[in-house]
């Protein structure tokens, strides 16, 4: 749901030509599926699109500019993958409400849609944060170009 609601908020602030927003996931038992009805369901409700196909990392993935993790267990496994520390954060340290004890984005596959509609909340409250750090590269490249 992160990729697909951040991705079509760059896309509503004219910058998809610049900034990329992609998803994947560490393991490869879901590539190639659409995402979760429930997701699908949520995004939908909130006016975001649906399509999607499950995706594994990639090296192209891994150089990104920021890679963002929704859990302390996809963070541990960037990082030994390769993922410098500095081009590593997790979503939820964007979310001024979170507080460093709560950085994990709940998984809500084996839960209810009410569920999906909390982790949708969790998510949405970390994107302003995100969007202002994209704010701050983009002008930073300006500056530098």
């Amino acid at each position: 749901m992160a990729e697909k609601m951040f991705a079509h908020q760059i896309d509503q602030r004219g910058l998809a030509g610049v900034v990329q927003v992609t998803s994947a996931g560490t393991g490869h038992w879901h590539e190639g599926e659409p995402a979760d009805r429930r997701a699908n369901h949520t995004l939908r409700e909130h006016g975001y699109p649906t399509a999607h196909r499950a995706a594994q990392i990639t090296d192209e993935h891994l150089a990104a500019d920021l890679v963002v993790a929704l859990g302390r267990n996809h963070l541990r496994m960037l990082q030994h993958m390769g993922v410098p520390t500095e081009r590593l954060r997790m979503l939820r340290s964007f979310d001024p409400r979170s507080g460093a004890h709560v950085l994990d984005v709940e998984d809500p596959y084996y839960g209810t849609q009410a569920d999906f509609e909390e982790t949708f909340a969790v998510i949405d409250a970390s994107l302003p944060g995100l969007h202002s750090w994209v704010d701050g590269r983009l002008a930073g490249r300006e500056q530098a170009g």
